[in-house]
């Protein structure tokens, strides 16, 4: 499915918003990009919000939504 190749992508810095994170995963989405290293964007936040997060990622890595286009 990925033709032999793996693309990861480390992010550091300051923990983000939710609007700033999905817009960053959209990104990489759009150019092709496999997935992200979240980290502290997670861990910091409580487990609810944390998981929610999650469920919006997988959507936008699955094609399911798009940030940049407001259809959220």
């Amino acid at each position: 499915c990925f033709n032999g190749r793996r693309l990861v992508v480390f992010s550091g810095g300051e923990a983000k918003t939710l609007n700033d994170v999905y817009q960053d995963i959209q990104a990489i989405y759009d150019g092709g990009g496999h997935g992200s290293i979240i980290g502290r964007n997670a861990f910091q936040r409580p487990r609810e919000e944390a998981r929610d997060m999650f469920r919006q990622i997988i959507d936008i890595m699955l094609g399911r939504v798009n940030v940049s286009s407001g259809n959220r």
